[in-house]
């Protein structure tokens, strides 16, 4: 097992790492407020999951659990992706996966940046972590470098 994870390319290892981080920040806190009211004091946080989360960070956790998942099935599992049709392949998938999760986070960031908790930071790591794997794996496969 040890020696597949070595094979993975460096595009592999960032989408497999950025959507398995992407999946465990999801459950940590991303906002948190606290206050307190003559001596009386709160604190109330929410994960990626929970109000105020949008629809934008839903999705973002989810295709970077969907790319995460199908690199390890791929490779550590040994599944066959099918072919595409339409001039589409794995490495475009990859690419535009991994930056359209980067762009529903920066989404999630504006709509939302106040009382941000470190979650939602780990979730910013993960969607750049897969925006580079998917533009290596794009890359790799536009060289030959790569099957799938």
């Amino acid at each position: 097992m040890q020696e597949k994870i070595m094979g993975l390319s460096l595009g592999e290892k960032l989408v497999a790492g950025g959507g398995i981080l992407m999946l465990i920040a999801s459950f940590l806190p991303w906002y948190r407020y606290s206050s307190s009211i003559e001596g009386f004091s709160f604190s109330i946080s929410r994960n990626g999951w929970q109000d105020p989360a949008t629809p934008w960070s839903l999705l973002a956790i989810l295709i970077g659990a969907v790319l995460a998942g199908s690199i390890l099935a791929m490779r550590l599992g040994n599944v066959k992706l099918p072919e595409m049709s339409g001039g589409m392949t794995w490495g475009m998938i990859y690419g535009a996966g991994g930056g359209l999760v980067a762009i529903l986070m920066l989404l999630t960031l504006v709509g939302e940046s106040s009382y941000l908790s470190f979650g939602f930071f780990l979730a910013i790591i993960a969607a750049v972590a897969l925006a580079a794997g998917g533009y290596l794996l794009y890359s790799e496969e536009k060289k030959g470098v790569v099957s799938t």
